[in-house]
């Protein structure tokens, strides 16, 4: 049987450290924490700038009140291996906001009974007419860029040195 040339104490406990610092899922966790907490202030910006319909209007057999917009933006959290987070319009569970894009970027309006062509562009020539964009997302991106990405570097600076401080 050898024996190490060198031994170093402690050397099992540092082993189970790193090896406790390695925890992806526990990484992403905390990172996506911070990122919520980042794009907070995005999302607050832009659910002042989101417009609301003066009256409630129908669609999809459903009716849909003034402010529902508003009420459905939130925090996506992106389904990718890199903790990712998204601020827009939800249309999953209760939230109702599977319209943000006609809202965002506008949309044509076809005469009632009109049936669309599934090629792209072909409808354009058949539009009564285009409702125009209110890009409420792209004015809260631009108003709050500089101040989220200051703010998640020192975040995340915090969260790598805490994660060095566990070490030791």
């Amino acid at each position: 049987m050898s024996r190490p040339i060198i031994e170093i104490e402690g050397f099992p406990e540092l082993m189970a450290k790193i090896k406790m610092l390695s925890d992806p899922k526990d990484k992403k966790r905390e990172v996506l924490i911070i990122l919520r907490q980042v794009a907070s202030v995005t999302l607050k910006t832009a659910q002042s700038l989101v417009p609301v319909s003066r009256k409630q209007h129908k669609a999809r057999g459903k009716l849909i009140q003034p402010g529902n917009l508003r009420k459905s933006l939130g925090n996506i959290t992106g389904k990718s291996e890199n903790p990712t987070v998204y601020i827009g319009p939800r249309a999953k569970g209760s939230n109702d906001g599977w319209y943000g894009h006609f809202v965002h970027d506008g949309h044509n309006i076809y005469a009632k009974g009109y049936r669309r062509k599934r090629i792209r562009g072909a409808n354009m020539r058949a539009a009564l007419k285009r409702t125009a964009g209110n890009p409420y997302m792209a004015k809260a991106y631009e108003a709050t860029n500089g101040q989220v990405t200051a703010d998640a570097e020192k975040k995340i600076t915090a969260f790598i040195q805490r994660r060095i401080d566990k070490l030791s």
